[in-house]
């Protein structure tokens, strides 16, 4: 595993970039601090001097419990004050991700802890976030005009035309020719025949297919730099990983595929006449200013009255030259007149008499 050396910022004097092996600072000699933050620069070269490498396996530097000085890990006592080691701690051993590895040193001092009333420089908006708050701004305009557009009006306006629809459907009572499954009551069957009423799925047989199948295959593994161990002397090692490594294979795979058969179902279908009341004629009535009336029926044992419908559609022409047509019940519809001003709530193209000002 590759070493590389890495560098250190005095805080004394503000010295950047010193060797990682230097336990003083070579611009104005202060002892490399406890506290002090090891860093890998991008460009840092492989270690290949044998003294180096030595040094850099030795192990974690120590700092003096008296001066607070480092001292290498084979040192016995302190090059500072030169105190015997005793029971002084090694420094901190940290491993880190390729992403999490430090790059440079810490920012000055004054920067670590800036006073609370200054005020954070404002940073201009990022173009992603212009053009997403233009595109909601203009989703909310849209919404916003929909919903303007949509709004209820209410409106004073003239009735300028009425129309109105009366039907009546007449059945009759009539022999009529049906056929079922089964005979009903008052039936009277006519013949009778054998036929499909339903299907059934029915294996059949198999087929024989092939088809081209896919698997993951481990074909070995794969080493790789995955992160930095700062080894705690003012050296880095690479830190290396492994995972497998998989490629795709595919093979012929024989299969039986079933096929199934649709089987009918055979049943007796009965044809049969039997008295029904059916539909027979449609009578309609329609006008527009007239009083409405129903159609005139006579209904007698063998045709009656069936399904009635009324329908009354009333025109408006509103203040500002709009026109409005709208379905309303038979009293509204009796109770305005063509020329009448009504009141109505309007909404879009829709309309309708404002009940609740006809008072």
């Amino acid at each position: 595993m590759a070493i590389r050396e890495g560098r250190w910022d005095c805080p004394s004097c503000g010295a950047v970039g010193q060797l990682g092996r230097h336990v003083y600072c070579t611009g104005c000699g202060s002892p490399r601090p406890e506290k002090v933050t090891f860093y890998l620069p991008g460009d840092a070269a492989e270690v290949t001097d044998a003294a180096q490498l030595s040094q850099a396996q030795a192990g974690a530097d120590w700092v003096c419990e008296h001066c607070g000085g480092s001292a290498r890990a084979i040192d016995t006592a302190c090059p500072g004050c030169g105190a015997p080691r005793g029971s002084s701690a090694e420094r901190q051993v940290h491993e880190y991700g390729m992403d999490d590895t430090p790059r440079s040193g810490a920012p000055p001092r004054a920067a670590l802890s800036p006073p609370p009333s200054a005020a954070r420089p404002q940073q201009p908006p990022r173009k992603s976030h212009f053009v997403r708050n233009v595109f909601l701004l203009l989703i909310a305009s849209l919404i916003g005009w929909v919903g303007w557009a949509n709004r209820t009006r209410h409106v004073e306006a003239v009735v300028t035309a009425k129309e109105w629809d009366r039907s009546i459907q007449v059945e009759a009572y009539r022999t009529v020719t049906e056929e079922d499954w089964s005979l009903p009551p008052g039936g009277r069957q006519v013949r009778s025949y054998r036929a499909i009423r339903s299907y059934r799925r029915v294996l059949d047989h198999y087929e024989t297919k092939t088809r081209q199948v896919s698997e993951r295959v481990q074909t070995g593994t794969r080493t790789y730099t995955c992160g930095h161990v700062d080894k705690g002397n003012g050296y880095f090692e690479d830190r290396t990983c492994t995972e497998p490594e998989y490629e795709t294979r595919y093979h012929t795979e024989t299969y039986q595929d079933p096929v199934y058969r649709q089987e009918p179902i055979y049943d007796t279908k009965h044809v049969y006449r039997i008295e029904r009341w059916v539909p027979d004629t449609l009578l309609r009535e329609h006008g527009d200013t007239t009083a409405p009336v129903w159609p005139r029926t006579v209904p007698d044992d063998t045709t009656r009255d069936g399904e009635k419908k009324q329908k009354y559609l009333m025109t408006f022409r509103a203040g500002d030259g709009e026109s409005y047509t709208a379905e309303v019940p038979l009293e509204q519809f009796t109770a305005w007149r063509v020329g009448g001003s009504v009141p109505l709530k309007v909404n879009g193209s829709r309309a309708q008499i404002d009940t609740s000002r006809t008072h």
